[in-house]
């Protein structure tokens, strides 16, 4: 892996601000020169058959070089895209067509959930898909979409049957040359600016029937449900180089400028190490526990918390050090605090529905 890193230097050091570089579509295809795609998919594919613990550590290095929150933010989703829902609920048909492209670059993909207003409620969402013989007819606006600007290629949930007030949905592979298709204008997010956010409309859109993902009817248990807690467990890696990257910046202007730190200083960089390490660890086994298909919430829930405290703890140490933190710092800290407040209301459930399963077992 190390290997692939120094190359994925090479191939980016031709961008002049790698930490402000937007991901684009030449971005991506530099990241499959230097095989940065496709990495946790089988070899008849085209991949490399990495574990979710090896993704992670992969992410926290590639992190620590490039120092651009956005960019790891829409690799990994293209990678979830690729292993997660093509690669695990595809039939092998779709996996010839799309996944050896996926993995060259070539196209670039894209999560279709939430909606305007809305967010990504089931009991709110409106996107319709009807079922004719051959086609499949989409109706409805998908919005808040990372890499949605220059994605080629969409999971795309939508509703495909009620039942009383329960509306059940299913999941197609829709490409942006699809009669119907149009995107919308950028969305211009307060953090992770590097990461392309955007919107796609589709009207009457004609999808073939055969990219159906999955089974009908089952998406949303079966696939939204777990993609939370999949995208919480692969951005880890990330997540831990930029707080890392957030120290080494620190770090670096306190020798710079020869700057005397007190004990209760030092104890807060102690701080900050430790709690890095610790992340560390948390990683290695919730990577493990995805690798195996295992219960997450308690180590997200508890990776959140120690990501949370990291910044608090970073927070007041820059309180203490007036006139050290340099832009590259502020960004880091914008970006890791803004990914942290993502789905911060079904997280405060989860945690509150764990409290709630706690008590009634010591009853």
């Amino acid at each position: 892996m190390n290997a692939q890193i120094n190359q994925c230097k090479q191939l980016l050091d031709q961008y002049t601000t790698i930490d402000k570089l937007v991901y684009s579509k030449e971005v991506h295809k530099s990241l499959a020169n230097c095989n940065f795609l496709g990495l946790m998919l089988p070899e008849k594919f085209g991949g490399q058959e990495k574990t979710c613990r090896e993704l992670i550590s992969t992410g926290e290095m590639l992190m620590m070089y490039c120092e651009n929150t956005g960019l790891l933010l829409s690799w990994i989703i293209h990678e979830i895209v690729t292993w997660w829902f093509i690669g695990g609920f595809g039939n092998e048909d779709q996996k010839k067509k799309y996944l050896s492209k996926m993995i060259s670059g070539d196209l670039l993909g894209a999560v279709a959930i939430s909606e305007p207003e809305v967010g990504p409620h089931p009991k709110h969402l409106k996107t319709h898909a009807h079922i004719s013989e051959n086609n499949v007819y989409m109706n409805g606006e998908k919005t808040y979409l990372t890499n949605g600007p220059v994605a080629d290629i969409f999971v795309v949930i939508a509703i495909t049957h009620i039942e009383g007030e329960r509306k059940h949905y299913s999941a197609f592979i829709v490409t942006n040359d699809m009669h119907g298709f149009q995107y919308t204008e950028p969305l211009n997010f307060p953090f992770v600016q590097t990461s392309p956010h955007g919107g796609i409309v589709l009207d009457n859109c004609v999808i073939p029937k055969a990219n159906l993902l999955g089974e009908i009817n089952t998406a949303y248990d079966l696939m939204v449900k777990p993609f939370r807690g999949v995208e919480d467990t692969l951005m880890i890696g990330p997540i831990l180089g930029g707080m890392q990257c957030q120290l080494r910046h620190l770090l670096c202007v306190i020798n710079h400028t020869n700057y005397k730190l007190n004990n209760d200083q030092f104890i807060q960089i102690g701080k900050l190490q430790t709690i890095i390490s610790t992340g560390r660890v948390i990683a290695d086994k919730a990577g493990q526990l995805l690798d195996e298909s295992n219960e997450l919430v308690d180590l997200l829930l508890g990776f959140r918390n120690l990501a949370a405290s990291y910044q608090t703890c970073f927070a007041s140490l820059i309180d203490l050090l007036p006139g050290l933190e340099t832009d590259q710092m502020k960004t880091l800290s914008n970006d890791l605090c803004g990914l942290g407040r993502v789905a911060s209301k079904i997280m405060q459930k989860k945690q509150m529905d764990l409290g709630k399963k706690s008590l009634l077992n010591r009853l």
